[in-house]
């Protein structure tokens, strides 16, 4: 069974700026392709460079048609870009992902970033609350599929 839903994205007016994530529990291994966060009202995934660099690309930045997430229980899709997923936790972590996304409120995405984490990493974040709109501008809305 498929599911689609439309995400809310916001960018940073300020390029660098970003709220602090918040109170967590984490899945984080600086040496995997992505690192979990579960926070109360939020899920932030921490990615790779290569990760990070792709996804920023194809779903915070600027494009024609409505860039979408695909989330399938082996895989997360940013457009035609598909990353397997290699392991249980991932495995674990993308159910709980899901289940998250499915419930019902409405969803936005944007990027957090949180003291503990090294310099300049930028968490990629979905939150059932809106971003502080003086820091964050709302964009073109996301597609999410979850399969």
């Amino acid at each position: 069974m498929t599911d689609s839903r439309i995400v809310k994205r916001y960018n940073a007016y300020y390029r660098g700026w970003c709220l602090a994530f918040g109170e967590h529990t984490a899945d984080y291994d600086e040496t995997r392709e992505i690192s979990w966060l579960f926070g109360e009202d939020r899920i932030g995934m921490i990615l790779s460079s290569t990760l990070r660099k792709q996804a920023q690309h194809e779903l915070l930045g600027h494009h024609d048609e409505i860039p979408q997430l695909l989330l399938t229980g082996d895989s997360l899709g940013f457009n035609q870009y598909k990353h397997p997923l290699h392991d249980e936790i991932d495995t674990r972590n993308i159910q709980r992902l899901k289940a998250f996304m499915l419930g019902g409120e409405e969803l936005h995405m944007f990027l957090c970033s949180h003291l503990f984490y090294p310099s300049h990493t930028r968490i990629l974040t979905f939150a059932t609350k809106k971003p502080l709109i003086i820091m964050y501008k709302e964009m073109q809305p996301l597609k999410l599929v979850i399969d």
